[in-house]
């Protein structure tokens, strides 16, 4: 949209509303993904092709062709471009960047206020290897729990290790099961699963009403991450 919008500037602008308006009514639904880390990616990378717009001059003549948002860059055509098209996708840019960094600031304040009502407790005896085990995640606007069973992974790259989690959902019980007995949960879980004899076991605890899928399972996930990480 950005860089083929400059072919119609009025019209690139209503589609960009559109879609900031969309997103706002999601998080005023408190529902906060996948919208809200496309955002802060489409942000970032806008952002680091307006501190860049000096390198991207020196690429004219070229035809711009794109917005490769994996390494936050311009693509270009090896044809010949028009500055003033560049100029004005720039400026398109500029217009759209103090709406969307609103935006981005009010989903992350309530990313924020949703991992402050979070926490993540060990269920039982919490064993040596925690690399796979389970996670009973809420569901209050459903009246369920969900049962999460999560794997941790290590990947590098040139710069970096990274740790990535896999979740595979193997059950849902009511929530007033879980309060009387997780410790019963966790039994009936390695009864049924004998591949995990002494599983690693967290709750969440949150009394959020909150959308289960677009924000407190990804939340959640986060803060298991983190929570794992840590020890």
């Amino acid at each position: 949209m950005f860089t083929t919008g400059t072919r119609d500037i009025e019209g690139a602008q209503f589609q960009i509303l559109a879609a900031a308006q969309s997103l706002e009514k999601q998080f005023r639904r408190n529902r906060l993904y996948p919208d809200l880390a496309n955002l802060i990616d489409v942000v970032s990378s806008l952002t680091t092709i307006i501190d860049n717009r000096e390198q991207y001059q020196t690429k004219l003549p070229k035809k711009l062709s794109g917005v490769d948002f994996e390494n936050k860059t311009l693509k270009f055509d090896a044809i010949e471009a028009d500055a003033e098209d560049v100029a004005q996708m720039f400026e398109l840019i500029e217009w759209a960047m103090p709406q969307l960094k609103s935006l981005a600031t009010e989903g992350m304040a309530m990313f924020d206020f949703v991992q402050q009502n979070m926490s993540v407790n060990v269920v039982g005896i919490l064993p040596v290897y925690r690399d796979e085990g389970y996670a009973f995640i809420p569901d209050h606007p459903n009246g369920m729990l969900h049962v999460i069973r999560y794997q941790m992974s290590i990947y590098t790259d040139e710069k970096d290790q990274y740790r990535a989690m896999k979740t595979e959902e193997v059950e849902q019980i009511t929530l007033g099961q879980i309060h009387s007995a997780p410790e019963s949960l966790k039994m009936s879980l390695v009864t049924k699963r004998e591949d995990l004899p002494n599983p690693a076991t967290y709750i969440v605890d949150t009394d959020l009403e909150f959308p289960y899928e677009e924000t407190i399972m990804p939340i959640a996930k986060r803060a298991l991450l983190r929570e794992l990480a840590s020890n």
